[in-house]
C-alpha cells in the first residue's frame, strides 16, 4: 500500500509541474541516482562492451550519466501519461512503418513485436495503441495489487494492455485473436528463460520468448524501436517482419532465428547507446 501511495503522490506532483520543470526535476533526480552508484557498473559494462572501451573510460562515464538522465525523463513522461492526450502523443512520437503491422495482421495469426530497453518503450507501445490496435506488453507481476493496477490503468489510458510474466499462457489466446504482443529480447525478467548467445562479441544470456511465441503460433515477428529525436519528441520505427526459418528441431530453430534477430538488436543499441536503459547484468563472464 505504501508503494502504491508513493507512486500516486509522485504522479500528482509530476502532473502539476509544467513539462519543462518536470524534466528539470526528473534530470536532477536521475543525477542523484547516478551519484549513488546504484546499478551504474551494470550500465557502464553494457556501454564498454558495445563500444569496445575500458569500463573506466571517460566516454563510458559520460554516456552512462546520459542514460540515467534519459531514463529520468522517461519516468516523467510515464507519470504524465494520463494527462497527455492521444493526439498529443501522436505529435510527440513520429511513427514510421505502421504498414508493417497492417500487412502482418492480414495473415490472421497476430504479431509478436520484439524490442530492447531503448528509449521510452512504454510510449512506443502506447503509440501503437492509439492507432486502434490491440497491443499487449509483458511485465513483471508486483506483490502489491494496487501498484499493479496503477501501472495497468496508466497504460490503458492509451490502449496499451498488460500481461504479467506469471500468466504468459494468455499470450497465445491474444495471438489467436489476431492481436499484438510486445516482448523485450535484451533481458530475461523471469530469470529462467535466458540462453547463451554471441552479443556484441561477448556471451550474453538473452531470452527467446518472443521468438518461441512466433514459431509456436505462426505469428509474424516484427522489430520495433523508439528513441528521442528532440527535447520532447521521439522517433519510432516498426521494421519489416523477420523471415523465420521453419525447418529443423526446436533448439536448431532458436539458434538459426536468433542469428537473424540479434544483428537487428545490435544495430539499434549501437546507434542509440545513450538510451539503452538496461540496469541489469546480462553478460556471461
Amino acid at each position: 500500500m505504501f508503494t502504491y501511495l508513493g507512486y500516486r503522490l509522485l504522479e500528482l506532483f509530476v502532473i502539476l509541474l509544467p513539462y519543462p520543470l518536470a524534466y528539470i526535476v526528473a534530470s536532477g533526480g536521475a543525477r542523484l541516482w547516478f551519484a549513488t552508484g546504484s546499478n551504474v557498473n551494470f550500465i557502464k559494462k553494457n556501454i564498454s562492451i558495445v563500444l569496445k572501451k575500458d569500463i573506466d573510460d571517460p566516454e563510458v562515464h559520460r554516456i552512462a550519466k546520459r542514460i540515467y538522465i534519459n531514463w529520468g525523463k522517461n519516468i516523467a513522461d510515464f507519470l504524465k501519461h494520463k494527462v497527455v492526450s492521444r493526439e498529443k502523443l501522436k505529435q510527440r512520437v513520429k511513427l514510421e512503418g505502421l504498414e508493417n503491422l497492417r500487412k502482418g495482421l492480414e495473415k490472421g495469426k497476430g504479431i509478436v513485436i520484439f524490442s530492447c530497453h531503448i528509449g521510452n518503450f512504454e510510449w512506443a507501445a502506447s503509440r501503437i495503441g492509439v492507432e486502434g490496435y490491440n497491443i499487449w506488453g509483458v511485465f513483471l507481476f508486483r506483490k502489491s495489487e494496487s501498484t499493479n493496477k496503477f501501472f495497468e490503468s496508466n497504460r490503458l489510458s492509451k490502449g496499451f494492455l498488460t500481461i504479467y510474466t506469471n500468466r504468459l499462457h494468455h499470450i497465445f489466446r491474444h495471438l489467436k485473436n489476431n492481436e499484438i504482443v510486445a516482448v523485450p529480447l535484451d533481458w530475461d525478467s523471469t530469470g529462467k528463460a535466458a540462453k547463451s548467445f554471441d552479443f556484441f562479441g561477448k556471451k550474453a544470456g538473452l531470452p527467446t520468448g518472443a521468438l518461441q511465441m512466433a514459431l509456436r503460433s505462426g505469428a509474424v515477428l516484427v522489430p520495433c524501436f523508439i528513441w528521442r529525436d528532440g527535447k520532447y519528441t521521439h522517433h519510432q520505427v516498426i521494421g519489416e517482419p523477420v523471415e523465420l526459418e521453419l525447418s529443423g528441431g526446436k533448439e536448431e530453430l532458436i539458434e538459426k532465428n536468433m542469428k537473424k534477430i540479434i544483428p537487428i538488436m545490435e544495430k539499434y543499441i549501437r546507434e542509440h547507446i545513450v538510451e539503452w536503459e538496461l540496469f541489469h547484468n546480462i553478460w556471461i563472464d
